[in-house]
Parts: C-alpha cells; sequence; structure tokens
C-alpha cells in the first residue's frame, strides 16, 4: 500500500532476505554507529521501560515529558537566550534512527536515496506518528488509544530494527536489542 505497516515493509522486495542491501563501507557503518548507537539504545530503553510503564500505569503526565517534542522558542537562561528545550530521549531517537539510516543503508556513492533508506525512513516516521498519536490519547486520557498507538509504534521501531541490524557486523558494534513485551 501507500502506507505499508510494520509487517509489510520487512516483506518488502528491498530488504533481507527477500532482497540485498546496498554496499556501505564497513567504515561508514561504524562511524555512523559509533555517532547515533547511544541516542538508538537510549530511546529504546525509554521505548520499552518507562514509556511502556507510564502508558500501562495511565501516568499521563509522564507520557507528555516522554514524549516531548522539545522547542527551540524556550531559552535556556532568563533573556530566553540559547539553544532551547532539547527533545526527549524518545523524540531525540527518532532523528539517531533516520541518520543512522543513512550511513547503513546506502553508500555515499549513491546517486539518490536507496529503496531500502527510504523504507526505513518511512519506518521512522512511522514510529513519531505513532508517538505522536499516543501523546494524544494521553492527554485524553483513553488508555485503550495510548496503548494501541504504543504497539504500533513498537511494530514500527521493530521492523526499523531488524532492518538495520543486517549490516552490523562484528565489527561495526553490537546489534540493536528490539522491544519485547505488550500491553
Amino acid at each position: 500500500g501507500l502506507r505499508p505497516s510494520a509487517s509489510e515493509a520487512l516483506a518488502s522486495p528491498y530488504v533481507p532476505p527477500q532482497g540485498e542491501l546496498p554496499f556501505s563501507p564497513v567504515q561508514r557503518r561504524y562511524n555512523g554507529y559509533t555517532k547515533y548507537a547511544s541516542r538508538i539504545t537510549t530511546g529504546i530503553e525509554a521505548y520499552s521501560g518507562a514509556l511502556r510503564e507510564a502508558v500501562a500505569g495511565g501516568r499521563w503526565a509522564e507520557v507528555a515529558t516522554l514524549l516531548d517534542k522539545g522547542s527551540k522558542g524556550k531559552g535556556s537562561n532568563e533573556k530566553g537566550e540559547g539553544s532551547g528545550q532539547p527533545p526527549s530521549e524518545l523524540r531525540s531517537m527518532c532523528r539517531a534512527l533516520g541518520l543512522f539510516g543513512n550511513t547503513a543503508l546506502q553508500s555515499e556513492n549513491d546517486s539518490g536515496t536507496t529503496a531500502a533508506n527510504l523504507l526505513a525512513r518511512h519506518l521512522v516516521n512511522e514510529l513519531y506518528f505513532s508517538m505522536d498519536d499516543l501523546a494524544s490519547a494521553a492527554q485524553g486520557g483513553d488508555k485503550a488509544a495510548a496503548k494501541e498507538a504504543w504497539s504500533r509504534g513498537r511494530d514500527y521501531l521493530n521492523s526499523y530494527l531488524r532492518i538495520v541490524n543486517y549490516p552490523i557486523i562484528s565489527r561495526v558494534g553490537d546489534k540493536f536489542s528490539v522491544v519485547e513485551g505488550s500491553l
């Protein structure tokens, strides 16, 4: 479809085992992994830990904090100057996921974005949209919708991780753990 589900994305002919990923040099993958792995790992832990527990417990203020998008308009001193309020670890993870996909799923020699990288970006976007849906559900106190949004986000995150784990070999780093558990 136009917006493939998480399971449809994994069945794509552009990703293993159906297809091969584009070549990306080991050094490029290693550099990307070194730069983004800690933000990704921290985000995965927050998604499967603190966010899951906050949704399960109906702690909506905590959910809102965990899903904060940040703001450039909120200064860091009394004059309003500074870099603003950074996004939460979960929102920051989404940016890191997209940037890591660029290094792991395509070479700098590719003339355009590869199909595998476009698919990975789609999964990250859908994860972000699921977080938006979860934040809206939390704001309205709708536990059923919040659980559904968390589960959908988990599926998109896990599909992304399964794709980017293919090019992560021992010389690059440790493969990312998928989110276990459900609500």
